[in-house]
């Protein structure tokens, strides 16, 4: 396996605004022998952790990512500024990540046109967010031509301003204790889903979530069925909200019936993405 830690502001300097120092997490596969190269392009899974904005768990980084890289895939955590950081930085770093994943595809044997992201809470919010607003000016002015993506993954997300929301989420991420109108119509994403913008997405969450209201996954599917966008949705009857993998380490009880039961998100989310992916 190689496995790197690359300091983005090294590669894209213009994200480098008021100390931010985002940094990417490798982890890719360095087992395909050279004349099989051209055959078995890996795809690409984008993993944006969640932490309200506040910070990025790595419960929600490294351990989904080897659940990914035993599926096959190579796997790249964002680990994106966070307060005082604020909007717009933690999109331009998603679009300055893929961008270096693209640029590196042939370093990673991996196939540039077959990208999916994934995010955690926040992380989902962040995720949606290249999904849907990744053409914004703040972004293009630094990545004129933001890539898209083949995929996403959402998991438990915020997705919406509006009631019932994850307000401290906003806040960090704003820097503002209230937001106004305007903002809270470009944070609710469920309202800019665009088939140009918005790739097939696979969302999971529990039903019992007290930290992140299941409305967000329910708005923002309501969203994708409108605008006609394939996705797949498993709401788990519990489990509250922040379980990852559902293992060890990672979740109270994880030899529970309850995270026995959820932790097949993941093989559910796998099985998805070989379909929407092809490889």
């Amino acid at each position: 396996m190689i496995y790197e830690i690359v300091h983005l502001k090294d590669i894209y300097p213009e994200i480098d605004r008021f100390g931010a120092d985002p940094t990417l997490e490798i982890m890719v596969h360095d087992c395909v022998r050279p004349e099989y190269q051209e055959r078995f392009l890996r795809p690409n899974v984008l993993i944006c952790p969640g932490g309200g904005y506040s910070f990025t768990w790595k419960g929600e980084g490294q351990a989904v990512g080897f659940e990914y890289m035993a599926a096959g895939c190579n796997c790249f955590v964002l680990h994106y500024s966070v307060v005082p950081h604020t909007y717009p930085q933690q999109l331009i770093e998603v679009a300055c990540a893929i961008d270096y994943i693209k640029k590196n595809a042939q370093k990673f044997v991996s196939d540039p046109e077959k990208i999916a992201i994934m995010g955690f809470s926040a992380g989902g919010h962040l995720a949606a967010s290249y999904c849907t607003l990744r053409n914004d000016k703040a972004v293009t002015d630094i990545v004129p031509q933001p890539a898209p993506v083949q995929a996403a993954i959402l998991c438990y997300p915020v997705i919406t301003a509006e009631q019932p929301t994850h307000m401290s989420s906003f806040i960090a991420l704003t820097g503002k204790n209230e937001l106004a109108e305007e903002d809270v119509e470009h944070f609710s994403l469920e309202k800019h889903v665009n088939p140009a913008l918005t790739p097939e997405t696979f969302i999971w969450l529990a039903s019992d979530d007290r930290t992140v209201n299941p409305m967000n996954s329910l708005k923002y599917a309501a969203a994708l069925t409108e605008k006609k966008i394939p996705f797949e949705l498993h709401v788990f009857p519990k489990g509250g909200h922040g379980i990852s993998t559902c293992q060890y380490g990672l979740v109270e009880n994880p030899e529970g019936e309850i995270m026995k039961y959820n932790n097949k998100w993941c093989a559910l989310s796998v099985r998805w993405l070989r379909t929407v992916l092809n490889f």
